[in-house]
């Protein structure tokens, strides 16, 4: 390098020392300012450490979090119906066909079953379908494909990523079309049932979202059983071949499982079940005031103590029309103080001498000497259908003794489970000692016996006889609504050619009559009159085409039942859709869940029969009624019931 090019170097570098010196000279000869804050300190070397540490471990931890949150919105799209039809994030190629299965089992799980749905019935439909969906898919997926893999086959090897993405768009396309149409068919089964509807997009994204969270909780314990069951069969395969192994697992896997849901889970729930009744049983409910006629049990002068016939036995004796009130609303000169005798479980008493203590009370109250006796089977709690109770009473001018016992203090499902046949006894023996007490009196001199029940009351007369002949014989007349799809005696009825389901006609309408609406008492489902004249005794049977309780059964599981797409004409009065689908499993899991809101809609629809039961005791009483109803007789009955709730 020559002089020329050295020179600027070395008047730069000069220049800079230069600088650097006349700076720090200037700084040490100028006085600081009073009012200057002093140089910060330097943190000791070990304070340094542990800060540099601890952000350290904060950075990390955050870059940890962040990356669990994006695997977790990854995993979230992967199950989430129509965005999973996009792309798939995380879950392993092996979920390809449950995934798919889940997408389809999606559009039953919204489909629309007997009632409108809150957001949670949506989320339990959604996560079960979508299990269910999953589960017979990549089973199906799993067999086909060892069958072509024996076969020698791949006929996946011929659909290209092009096809497959495709086919993807349209399914999730189809899922968000099935999900809008589902918010549509709410509304419109909001109406069939006179219900007003709270339920619009926002309530079903909500159930959809939960619904898909559940089915990922579900995948998760999928995948740990699966993981168990393969442990297990390795390690019993180590005594047996593995093709005898892995059935063992399974099954010792689904023993355990029973064994622990009965005698962990359901034995404690029936338990904890039974000490929240008793203790329901034991209250007094509001409005519930011990009566002062002496045709009532549970007064002063009855041989049944107030404190013996439990919470529903009090609201049953407190409640309902008296002698007075009777003469007002139906326009009568005077009436007589109906008689209501009720029966309570209490410890101690068997259901013999339940029936002992109703024989005893039917004398002292002078029930025999009324003109009519009806045997009102209560539901598991004990509880009766104020509005069925009222309507004969209301009818008769006061003239009837009404007469139940409570056989159990648990809600009717739990009931049937623990002891289907408490209901059945108890209706016999009441019936039988009524009805031989009856046959002993002069026939011009003896009251006439009707029946009635509701839901497991219905079920507790009904499935104590062989035959029609024999229900015809015991009494005068019956009106059971709302039975449930366990009672047998349905299925020994025989319908005429040609009837619907939900409205069969039996013997042209002979002696039994079955009803969705008043309507149905003088023509049949298709509007035609009956082929024969309504003949005594009557048995009038009521269901809604939206009752669950009617409707669910175990065939759901395997079978599409008739009912869900006969015919349905204008004059069936029907409140649920003309059309309904089905899918194994998914659409029992539906109606199952409707039992849990068939409470939760105006009566005449769901499991509700308020006053439609004035007209079904009209026809079925007869000239046992001492007025005929008119509507304007019914609605003034009707406001009572509904201005003095039990």
């Amino acid at each position: 390098m020559n002089q020329n090019a050295r020179t600027p170097q070395i008047a730069q570098l000069a220049r800079s020392l230069f600088k650097k010196f006349a700076s720090k000279k200037s700084t040490a000869k100028q006085p600081a300012a009073p009012d200057t804050a002093p140089p910060a300190k330097i943190l000791p070397t070990p304070v340094r450490r542990l800060a540099y540490g601890a952000a350290s471990k904060s950075l990390k931890l955050a870059s940890e979090s962040l990356r669990l949150s994006i695997i977790g919105l990854e995993l979230l799209s992967d199950i989430t119906p129509a965005l999973r039809m996009a792309r798939r994030n995380r879950l392993p190629h092996s979920m390809a066909a449950g995934v798919l299965g889940a997408e389809v089992a999606t559009w039953a799980a919204i489909w629309p079953s007997l009632l409108p749905r809150p957001w949670w019935v949506t989320a339990l439909n959604v996560s079960i379908g979508q299990a269910v969906g999953h589960f017979f898919a990549a089973s199906a997926a799993f067999g086909l494909k060892n069958a072509l893999r024996a076969a020698g086959k791949r006929p996946q090897d011929h659909l290209t990523p092009r096809l497959k993405r495709n086919a993807h768009w349209v399914m999730g396309t189809i899922t968000l079309a099935a999900m809008a149409n589902s918010v549509r068919n709410q509304g419109i089964q909001a109406n069939l049932v006179s219900k007003s509807y709270d339920r619009g997009p926002l309530q079903a994204a909500i159930g959809v979202s939960a619904g898909t969270l559940g089915y990922g909780v579900l995948l998760l314990i999928g995948e740990a059983v699966q993981f168990t069951v393969s442990r297990l069969s390795r390690q019993i395969g180590r005594a047996v071949p593995m093709l005898v192994a892995w059935p063992l697992a399974v099954a010792a896997l689904i023993y355990v499982a029973f064994a622990l849901s009965d005698r962990v889970v359901l034995r404690r729930f029936i338990r904890s079940a039974s000490v929240r009744a008793q203790r329901l049983n034991q209250s007094v409910f509001p409005n519930s005031m011990m009566p002062w006629e002496p045709e009532r049990s549970g007064s002063p002068w009855s041989y049944e103590p107030w404190t013996a016939v439990g919470a529903q036995g009090r609201r049953f004796l407190s409640s309902g029309p008296r002698a007075h009130d009777i003469a007002e609303i139906m326009e009568f000169a005077r009436a007589r103080e109906p008689i209501r005798i009720y029966a309570g479980l209490t410890s101690g008493r068997s259901l013999r001498g339940q029936a002992r203590r109703i024989m005893s009370e039917m004398d002292r109250t002078g029930a025999f000497h009324r003109d009519t006796i009806i045997i009102q089977m209560p539901a598991g709690s004990g509880w009766i259908n104020e509005w069925s109770a009222a309507a004969p009473e209301f009818l008769t001018k006061g003239n009837c003794a009404t007469v139940t016992m409570q056989y159990s203090i648990l809600p009717s499902a739990i009931s049937y489970v623990v002891d289907k046949q408490a209901p059945l006894e108890a209706a016999q023996l009441m019936t039988r000692a009524i009805r031989h007490r009856l046959d002993s009196m002069p026939e011009d001199n003896r009251p006439k016996l009707y029946l009635a029940g509701e839901s497991l009351g219905a079920f507790a007369h009904l499935d104590n006889y062989d035959s029609l002949e024999e229900l015809l014989a015991i009494c005068d007349g019956a009106v059971f609504t709302g039975p449930p799809s366990m009672t047998k005696f349905m299925s020994k009825l025989s319908p005429d050619p040609g009837s619907l389901e939900r409205v069969p006609v039996i013997d042209g309408g002979r002696h039994v009559r079955f009803a969705a609406a008043p309507a149905h008492t003088r023509h049949d489902p298709f509007g035609r009159s009956y082929a024969n004249s309504w003949q005594r005794p009557r048995v009038l049977i009521a269901q809604h085409a939206s009752d669950p309780i009617v409707w669910w059964s175990s065939s759901l599981i395997y079978k599409r039942p008739g009912w869900m797409h006969e015919s349905t004409p204008s004059t069936l009065y029907a409140d649920t859709f003309h059309a309904l689908g089905w899918a194994p499993i998914i659409s029992f899991w539906q109606i199952g869940l409707d039992q849990i809101n068939s409470l939760n809609v105006p009566g005449g629809h769901g499991h509700n029969y308020y006053e439609e039961t004035f007209w079904y005791w009209d026809s079925v009483l007869g000239s046992q009624s001492r007025v005929p109803l008119t509507p304007r007789l019914a609605q003034r009955a009707e406001k009572w019931v509904r201005d003095h709730p039990s």
